[in-house]
């Protein structure tokens, strides 16, 4: 089996530099590649990789998983994943861009979702995750502290915002373990978390829209108080109004409402015009 390193060396005497546009920061620990192959318990399951690299996880993976699904955007990187484990018949190379590519198109489901997960598209790839509700039980991903601490900040404090409401409301999820920057090559500039997430409950897809829609509003003006806020996103409707009904303080600013008041906050909602759920 190829350590982290080995893996490494294979890619660089292929001319391979790490693309800063995609995030690539390979990883060179094999310590922290098992800590997070066995925290996601993966044996006799069927996975899913997202960025998997110079192979370090996913080696790992194939070994263990009933069946492993990779998605990789850099064409280079894919033609050695299939070197290294394309003859393996648990195994299936997905050469695209994640973000681009529903869930749907990947699995089998249910599926563990795995990932050293690329700085670059660290948020957005969450979003994705929380709108399309793959069947995915839990995931044990490793991403950038900043993201991290986004995912189970608590009303009030500074990291709190669009995706912890979105979150706290789906999932329960747990910083494992700090990672070091040098964990990596090239070394980013910020240090790591591996976090697991293992879902808690599904919200129904109107509600669901709906919730997402006032979420992204309000925190585009998170100083204002979340009448005004939503009023600017979203004109025309009494939102003082709609806010007081749903029993919560409309002077308060979006930061101070925790993940149940906004759902509390959409169920309101349901009678607006349908404009206003066709956001995000």
């Amino acid at each position: 089996m190829y350590s982290c390193v080995e893996l490494l060396r294979r890619v660089q005497a292929k001319g391979v530099k790490p693309k800063k546009r995609w995030g690539q920061n390979f990883l060179v620990d094999d310590n922290i590649r098992d800590f997070i192959v066995d925290a996601a318990d993966v044996d006799g399951k069927n996975a899913i990789e997202v960025g998997p690299g110079h192979g370090a996880l996913t080696v790992r993976l194939a070994e263990r998983a009933e069946s492993l699904v990779a998605v990789e955007v850099d064409k280079i990187l894919c033609s050695h994943i299939r070197e290294l484990l394309g003859e393996k018949s648990n195994f299936r190379l997905v050469c695209a861009d994640v973000l681009k590519t529903p869930f749907a198109e990947l699995g089998p489901y249910p599926s563990v979702l795995v990932s050293n997960l690329p700085y670059s598209i660290s948020s957005p790839f969450f979003f994705k995750l929380w709108d399309e509700e793959p069947d995915i039980p839990y995931f044990v991903v490793m991403l950038q502290a900043e993201v991290a601490g986004r995912l189970t900040a608590s009303p009030g404090s500074k990291d709190y915002g669009v995706l912890s409401v979105l979150y706290s409301l789906t999932h329960e999820i747990r910083h494992l373990k700090k990672v070091p920057r040098r964990c990596f090559w090239p070394q980013p500039e910020v240090d790591s978390v591996i976090v697991k997430g293992v879902k808690s409950r599904s919200i129904e897809k109107g509600l669901k829209k709906m919730l997402k829609v006032l979420v992204n509003a309000a925190f585009k003006y998170r100083r204002k108080k979340l009448y005004k806020a939503l009023s600017v996103e979203l004109p025309d409707i009494d939102w003082r109004q709609i806010i007081l009904n749903a029993g919560l303080d409309a002077e308060k600013r979006p930061d101070a409402f925790a993940p149940g008041e906004w759902l509390e906050l959409a169920k309101r909602c349901a009678f607006l015009d349908k404009s206003i759920n066709s956001g995000g």
